[in-house]
């Protein structure tokens, strides 16, 4: 069966809720409104119907729909049904002045002065009674839904489940979670569900296939750049914000282990990155006079004096057990003290959060040891070559290939910084990152980025979610590298890396800002 922008789902392009909420944001920072995915949405929903049910001219059809944008997706179809000849009428779950979404808003304007679709508002004459309907309609609550069903979806649902019409969920069936499949008690039962752009996780695991019946992915118009590049959509669903009852230590713990008698700087600069993207406890281990000068000019550090090793050592145990991230390499300088110390961190840390930066990237390209996914390399061009022992011209290679053959030969996830930044896990999977500016290559903005990885990294292991490396690597490079941008705008093309630092705070702000999503 061929249907023109339908196709059948799979679990292999499954997606997460939080994908997904970046993607849509993302979207509309390419330019592709959410209004207009809605359009899109509404309208593939009534394509696929056609495709997989046949001709809608003459069928009643009822819609049930949520104050979200899952109820915006259905309304917009109950037009294009109308269009088609079918009999519609749309059963709204809330009163409309309690509408949440936008673009759900305007267009429940349009079918409230409808003379074409009958439209039922909560406890009006007719409400959720259905009399010999052709197709039912499920755009209750979408992937807004967690926990047990209440009414008035409760009532609704019923009423759907107990149906014998056609029954159609959008994008996943009201009740069933689109990320784990554990179905609520009282879930639409649907015998195809129209799910956009891709399909959730939800669908095809645990309860899913029981719910969902025959799931559909409908394209809805989101740009691939919307996936492939960092964006806003990356720091608004993967970034967590501070909860209410928050407390210190739920932004994340952070390690810095950097700094020489001759590189004083650098560590200062990524643990300020860090302090500045949320991090809520910054501990720098360093030699005492920068540890001790730095916690002095800024009293939000916590310094670890690094003395004698096998003493550190000792005292760093704690510290790496402690730490939700640990950054190693920033002005460590190349002896055998750091060569030894990479060696013992590397033990001491295995499977935990690491980000290698600097002079730790020789040492490592010197033992060429086998790392962890949840380790973050952070090379230029020219240390990517290094790292693979080839030779490179920084200004004419494409960094897209050197990150796939660092990632997959040290099992790392690894960031090659470039004019476009090139980001990909051992796995296969890539990102890229435009933000920057050229006056972001002088030294010091690779340890705010540095900074800013792990910070992201502890903000969300602090509140015990999964950590995504990649993904979170990624929100980190679009944040630092428009932090760069924001810096030039204000001070032109003579920036220093304090200056990038001192902007983080707002791209965060402005990331956020760039699109509230409705349910």
């Amino acid at each position: 069966m061929i249907c023109p922008g339908i196709r059948e789902a799979s679990l292999g392009e499954a997606i997460s809720v939080e994908d997904m909420r970046a993607i849509e944001a993302n979207s509309v920072w390419w330019g592709v409104s959410l209004g207009k995915a809605m359009e899109n949405a509404g309208r593939a929903i009534v394509d696929a119907i056609e495709c997989i049910y046949g001709d809608v001219k003459g069928k009643r059809v009822a819609v049930f729909a949520g104050r979200g944008g899952n109820g915006g997706d259905g309304i917009v179809a109950a037009r294009h049904l109308a269009s088609r000849g079918s009999i519609v009428s749309v059963h709204l779950l809330w009163d409309p002045q309690l509408t949440t979404h936008p673009d759900t808003r305007d267009n429940l304007k349009y079918i409230l002065q409808s003379a074409s679709i009958k439209v039922y508002t909560p406890g009006s004459r007719g409400w959720l009674e259905l009399s010999g309907e052709d197709i039912v309609i499920d755009a209750i609550l979408g992937v807004g839904v967690r926990g047990p069903i209440r009414s008035p979806v409760r009532d609704a649902l019923r009423v759907f489940n107990e149906s014998s019409a056609f029954r159609v969920a959008v994008d996943i069936p009201t009740g069933l979670d689109p990320d784990t499949g554990i179905a609520a008690e009282g879930t639409a039962r649907a015998d195809i569900t129209v799910t956009m752009h891709k399909p959730k996780r939800g669908l095809f695991i645990d309860h899913g296939p029981m719910y969902a019946g025959k799931v559909y992915v409908a394209d809805i118009g989101f740009p691939t750049e919307a996936e492939l590049y960092a964006g806003p959509g990356d720091v608004i669903a993967r970034i967590p914000v501070r909860p209410r009852d928050a407390y210190k230590g739920l932004g994340g713990r952070v390690l810095v282990i950097g700094g020489s008698q001759s590189y004083v700087g650098a560590p200062i600069i990524a643990c300020r990155a860090a302090a500045f993207s949320g991090a809520d406890l910054v501990y720098l281990a360093a030699p005492q006079h920068i540890a001790f000068q730095a916690a002095s000019a800024n009293p939000f550090f916590i310094p670890v004096v690094r003395g004698p090793l096998e003493e550190f050592i000792e005292t760093l145990k704690g510290f790496i057990e402690r730490a939700h991230a640990i950054i190693y390499g920033p002005g460590m300088g190349l002896t055998e003290e750091t060569r030894r110390l990479l060696e013992v961190l590397l033990e001491l840390a295995k499977g935990k959060n690491l980000v290698i930066d600097a002079d730790a990237l020789k040492i490592l390209a010197e033992k060429k040891a086998k790392l962890w996914p949840e380790v973050v390399l952070t090379p230029h061009r020219g240390e990517a070559g290094m790292l693979l022992g080839e030779r490179v011209d920084p200004l004419r290679v494409d960094p897209l290939p050197l990150a796939k053959k660092i990632a997959e030969s040290y099992n790392a996830t690894v960031i090659v910084k470039a004019p476009v930044d090139a980001i990909c896990s051992p796995d296969g999977r890539c990102r890229l990152n435009k933000t920057g500016h050229p006056a972001m290559a002088v030294g010091g903005t690779g340890d705010a980025l540095t900074g800013v990885i792990a910070s992201f990294i502890a903000r969300r292991l602090a509140l015990g979610l999964q950590v995504d490396t990649l993904n979170s690597v990624a929100a980190a490079a679009y944040i630092t590298g428009r932090a760069g941008e924001l810096a030039v705008e204000e001070k032109g093309e003579t920036i220093t890396p304090l200056d990038v630092v001192d902007k983080i705070q707002q791209a965060i702000r402005e990331a956020r800002e760039i699109i509230k999503i409705g349910g």
